[in-house]
């Protein structure tokens, strides 16, 4: 039997939220003051919030640090912009 061209789908989606979840849970490791941010229609990051201390700004690198995995996910996965439009990634505690 052949799945149906949902179930595949779904599969696929499955598969591109794996990759966002692996490429966003990186981010967050790789920058530990992270808290979490949301994106843009356009996807641009947007209230991005930071764990500081007193006299710490967060600056345009942190913002870069965002787009610039942004970029390599979409470059690799095209398909994971629609998934990926105003949506709001929050650092997990364990």
């Amino acid at each position: 039997m052949k799945p149906s061209e949902s179930r595949l789908q779904e599969i696929r989606r499955e598969r591109v939220e794996a990759v966002i979840d692996g490429r966003v849970g990186a981010l967050f490791r790789r920058i530990p003051v992270l808290c979490g941010f949301a994106l843009k229609a356009d996807l641009q990051p947007m209230e991005v919030a930071v764990h500081s201390w007193p006299g710490y700004v967060a600056g345009e690198e942190l913002y870069g640090d965002i787009v610039a995995m942004l970029e390599d996910l979409i470059q690799e996965r095209p398909d994971a912009i629609e998934l990926l439009r105003g949506r709001t990634f929050a650092r997990q505690l364990q």
